[in-house]
């Protein structure tokens, strides 16, 4: 998972309980600003194996280059992902584990883009 700044998601994933008391970050990527929940704790928990936490420059950077490279717009929730990817954290998480989920250092990956929610 890909989150700007450090929403309650990430922090509840490195503290392995649900945070409740957490303030949404301060972001351009608004979507990502909701409160996790009863329903989606157990998934992240369970299945999340890490929460990359990207900056608002890297989510801009992303949205510049899926504009210039592919011609699509996309909003800054929807470029997160991909700034996730490419970002410091996650070559040196990859570099770190080996096998982490059910990858083995991964090698291809698919990011979603969507939504067009753009200012």
């Amino acid at each position: 998972g890909s989150m700007g700044n450090r929403a309650d998601c990430a922090e509840s994933k490195l503290r392995g309980t649900m945070v409740t008391d957490w303030m949404p970050p301060d972001t351009i990527a608004d979507g990502l600003r909701a409160k996790l929940g009863d329903l989606t704790w157990p998934i992240v928990r369970d299945k999340v194996d890490h929460v990359f936490v990207v900056s608002d420059a890297e989510i801009v950077n992303s949205m510049r280059m899926i504009f210039e490279r592919m011609k699509l717009v996309v909003e800054p929730s929807g470029a997160a992902g991909l700034a996730a990817v490419l970002s410091d954290d996650f070559a040196a998480h990859n570099a770190k584990h080996a096998k982490w989920g059910k990858t083995t250092r991964c090698q291809k990956i698919g990011v979603v883009l969507c939504g067009g929610n753009v200012d």
